[in-house]
């Protein structure tokens, strides 16, 4: 007989994971318009960078900085709340 790992997670960690998601999109609420949307397109709904610029009638190299800029200013963020 095999015995199988769990890999759920417990309460605390559940927690844990609720708490810094939370934090991240309370950071991503502050971006300016253009890098929140950005955001949002890439990392919530997944969409490719092309995609992104196709949707908001950029070209790919203006969704990359709102994107870089976007990601900057939400680590930098998350860095001074830790």
């Amino acid at each position: 007989m095999r015995t199988v790992a769990d890999n759920r997670r417990t309460p605390e960690e559940s927690l844990l994971v609720q708490e810094e998601a939370g934090a991240v999109w309370s950071s991503v609420e502050k971006l300016p318009q253009q890098q929140r949307a950005v955001f949002v397109l890439r990392f919530a709904e997944e969409m490719q960078l092309d995609e992104i610029a196709s949707a908001m009638d950029l070209d790919v190299g203006t969704v990359k900085a709102h994107l870089w800029h976007a990601t900057r200013a939400v680590r930098h963020s998350l860095r001074r709340q830790s």
